[in-house]
């Protein structure tokens, strides 16, 4: 396995300091009957430290040689496919409270977290490393320039801590960026949503142009001679943009602009 050569196309980085693998673990509160998933196991350094916690662990991994590796050296449940194509329900099927621990391939970072989102409710923690401006992006605060849908999503589905920094120099070979490790436990929302597909796609019109206020981007909701009856329900401020407005007050858009159309 010393000569396995690491493959750009699955946005390989393997960490390889034992300290930041043990403090992943710690995070993540493993217990010994505790159902865990990792993603893209590369060669084991953290598959091994999750197996002195507990034996219930799933990993996925696309690459043949280290999917063999890993097969010829832990006794896993190794599932060799793209854990995005992959189908969620079935795997985790009458299963609740898993836990996800992974050094998450970067290129399928939003894509993943999103997919969590979908499944939230099996799983009780999620502790990855992802590239540190994503991590910024997933506990940005409103009024800056890295708040966002991302923020927004996860931070209304989960309480999100982000745990500490890594630096490249930790890991083979090194990216060029450094990255994060954030831990994530599903809450029940703050706010009640009748129409979730809705709520989301006024969030997602609030943000389709960052730098236009949201009285430009909500013309292709409303008729534009309404939207300062909206302004007038909601009490928020149409000069404004997107990432000057709190859950809260996407909240309350959502339910002016329903009582407005319905």
């Amino acid at each position: 396995m010393s000569e396995f050569r690491q493959k750009k196309k699955f946005g390989q980085h393997f960490l390889k300091d034992k300290n930041i693998i043990r403090k992943i673990v710690k995070i993540a509160e493993l217990e010994e009957d505790t159902l865990v998933w990792e993603i893209g196991p590369g060669k084991g350094i953290l598959t091994n430290e999750i197996l002195n916690h507990t034996p219930n662990l799933t990993c996925f991994e696309i690459d043949k040689e280290l999917y063999d590796f890993i097969k010829n050296n832990f006794d896993v449940l190794l599932i060799k496919q793209d854990v995005l194509s992959a189908d969620w329900k079935k795997l985790l099927d009458e299963k609740q409270n898993v836990k996800i621990v992974s050094n998450l391939p970067y290129m399928i970072t939003t894509p993943f977290l999103f997919k969590i989102v979908e499944n939230k409710d099996h799983f009780s923690k999620i502790v990855i490393m992802i590239q540190k401006e994503v991590a910024q992006r997933i506990t940005a605060e409103k009024d800056t320039k890295k708040y966002g849908i991302l923020s927004l999503k996860l931070q209304f589905y989960f309480d999100i801590k982000y745990e500490f920094t890594v630096k490249p120099h930790l890991f083979f070979p090194p990216p060029k960026v450094d990255s994060a490790v954030i831990s994530m436990i599903p809450k029940q929302p703050d706010f009640i949503l009748e129409k979730p597909k809705l709520f989301w796609r006024i969030v997602t019109v609030a943000f389709q142009n960052r730098r236009k206020m949201l009285r430009r981007n909500f013309r292709v909701l409303i008729e534009n001679e309404k939207i300062p009856i909206l302004e007038t329900k909601s009490g928020i401020d149409m000069t404004k943009r997107a990432e000057n407005l709190s859950i809260k007050d996407f909240y309350s858009l959502y339910l002016s602009y329903m009582e407005m159309t319905k």
